[in-house]
């Protein structure tokens, strides 16, 4: 017969009945987690596809649909052993599973517990290791400290929501009724979408000003990430206006020179540079230039100063003698007599 620990189903503590007092096994399937960290009390949808985690779920679900959930080092590995996995995890119950035709399994878990994995009892066919539970925090005394933290967290949780992170209304309506200081830091974490070395720093600390001070710190950098996200995507959206805004006024101003009678002069004028540029024989990145130059010139008023520089810079191009090819001369003294000659 297997000893074993009791602890309390999260789906019914703090309701007027009795809590229901779960039988946890000393000894339990071991369920790897790629880029996850499930915490107490947290609800987690996995997709399991590996062999060895798909038989684990089955024996959890053929016996007290427990099992141990333990975050990978190291994400990109397959076939995770002991060194590969973290001590420190969360025994969870299977609330849900589905098998699909394609032999994967959709899963949902909801944290118990805290737990250590002291040994590993077997690799094959799946993980399993001897568990030792981690008693939470006591919390029966909060130090003013212990109180200002927890309003931190939950002002931060406001500040990141009004950012535009994904925090559901009910988690913070959640966040605001907690009065477990614990409780509501592991809520905080397992909300944030924290890398697992972070997560996993939070899940293994053993007091109350540990876990807020860490979920503190993680909340503060998470604000500072969001605000400079924001201002970014604020100036890109200015550039943006700005551009469309440009683009309506030069529509605008083309409308404008229809009904006045402009435009007939200045497509002329845009046709006749083209012509030259066909006759001189543009190179096609010049003319490919040319082109951008002229379709600029036809979005401006004929009489902007920026009209007038493109115009040079069209006269320029188009009178260059871009296909006469000439004999290199080396005869200084006969430069020299042209230097001379064109200078005085």
């Amino acid at each position: 017969m297997r000893n074993g620990y009791t602890a309390t189903d999260p789906r019914t503590e703090g309701l007027e009945t009795e809590a229901e007092i779960v039988h946890i096994a000393d000894e339990l399937p071991v369920l790897p987690l790629r880029d996850a960290v499930l915490f107490p009390y947290a609800i987690l949808p996995l997709s399991v596809d590996r062999v060895g985690s798909s038989v684990a779920v089955d024996e959890a679900l053929a016996t007290d649909r427990t099992v141990l959930l333990l975050a990978q080092r190291d994400a990109k590995v397959n076939d995770p052993g002991e060194k590969d996995l973290y001590q420190v995890g969360c025994v969870g119950s299977v609330l849900r599973a589905v098998k699909l035709p394609d032999g994967t399994q959709r899963i949902l878990v909801q944290g118990l517990t805290r737990a250590r994995a002291d040994y590993f009892t077997a690799t094959q066919p799946h993980l399993a290791a001897r568990i030792r539970l981690l008693p939470e925090p006591s919390t029966e005394h909060t130090p003013l400290e212990v109180q200002a933290s927890v309003r931190s967290i939950r002002h931060g949780l406001e500040q990141i929501q009004a950012l535009g992170k994904g925090i559901s209304p009910e988690v913070m309506v959640l966040a605001a009724d907690l009065e477990d200081p614990v409780r509501l830091a592991d809520l905080a974490a397992a909300n944030l979408g924290l890398p697992v070395a972070d997560a996993q720093q939070v899940l293994e600390s053993d007091t109350v000003e540990d876990r807020l001070e860490r979920v503190h710190a993680l909340l503060v950098r998470e604000i500072a990430l969001l605000e400079i996200q924001e201002r970014i995507s604020a100036r890109v959206r200015t550039e943006m206006d700005q551009g469309q805004r440009e683009y309506l006024l030069r529509q605008q101003l083309k409308t404008i020179q229809t009904e006045l009678g402009e435009i007939d002069d200045l497509e002329r004028e845009l046709q006749e540079y083209r012509r030259l540029a066909d006759e001189v024989g543009l190179p096609e990145d010049a003319r490919s230039e040319l082109d951008t130059q002229v379709r600029r010139l036809a979005t401006m008023h004929p009489d902007s100063a920026e009209s007038a520089v493109v115009r040079t810079w069209l006269d320029w191009m188009t009178t260059l003698p871009w296909q006469t090819i000439t004999d290199d001369t080396l005869d200084i003294a006969a430069e020299r007599a042209i230097l001379d000659e064109d200078h005085y």
